[in-house]
Order: structure tokens, then sequence, then C-alpha cells
């Protein structure tokens, strides 16, 4: 599938990877149906996010279509339309408990999509905490109004 993706400092492109897979039995994948750029995509072509992986699909503000979830997600299944939540977080440690998702101590906690993780300018993504991260959207609500609502 074609990425955009973080070669290095001031340089993205379009990159082939392949589909993501689950990972974690708390995962799930997501074709996406829309996603936008962030103004975190821009600091992060211009060398101001010091944690961002070079080679990394950027993007972390998207809505599509769950087509995969591993088995400890209960919260989504397959065909779901959702929005993808800025933030990955597991829902479990101290600052996620307390409303601190940022400061989620899990090595996929916090701004892990599209700056430590391949995120959503792509055809799919991998969403690690689904039942944190991911959010139905209701039939009414179309993918535009998805992204600016969220």
């Amino acid at each position: 599938m074609l990425t955009y993706t973080y070669i290095r400092e001031g340089k993205f492109g379009l990159v082939e990877k392949p589909k993501p897979t689950i990972q974690h039995e708390r995962d799930a994948i997501v074709k996406v149906t829309l996603a936008s750029i962030c103004s975190s995509d821009l600091h992060i072509k211009h060398g101001s996010v010091p944690r961002a992986v070079e080679g990394i699909t950027v993007g972390h503000e998207m809505v599509g279509i769950v087509e995969e979830v591993g088995s400890a997600v209960t919260h989504v299944k397959s065909g779901d339309r959702v929005t993808v939540n800025v933030e990955t977080f597991c829902g479990e440690c101290f600052f996620c408990k307390e409303g601190f998702v940022n400061n989620c101590t899990d090595k996929n906690g916090g701004w892990a999509l599209g700056c430590r993780i391949d995120g959503g300018q792509a055809e799919y993504v991998r969403v690690p905490f689904a039942d944190q991260g991911l959010n139905k959207i209701p039939d009414t609500v179309t993918d535009n109004h998805s992204v600016a609502w969220r």
C-alpha cells in the first residue's frame, strides 16, 4: 500500500509498505476512508519532534472502517465506521486513569500514531488499544463531518 512517510528532517515522501497486521490482542486494523494533515505532522517534517522515527508513516487524525480486531477488542467490530483518537492509550496506567492519556506509560501510548508507529496517511492503519482509541460514527454523520467533529 502507498503511504505518506517521514523520510528525514525536511522530507516526506510516498513509500510502498505492506498492509499492517494485528500485533497485539488489543489492536484493530482500520481501512482509512479520510485523513487530515495536522500541524504536528509539519512539526515532524521540520525536525521539531525529536521522538519521531524516520521512515514512519505520518498521520494521526483519520476516520475509517474497522476491518479486523484482536481477540481482546470488545467495543468495535469489523464493519464499524470509526474515528481514530489522536492519542493511543492503554487505559490502565496511572496517567490514563487520571485522564492524562498523552502521558500513557505504554511504549505505544501517547502520541504514537504517525510519530513512533505507522500512522494513517495510508490505506490501512494498525490502531493499538482499539477499545480506547476508536469511536463509532453514527450513520447520520459523514466522514467529512467526523474529522471536523473529533
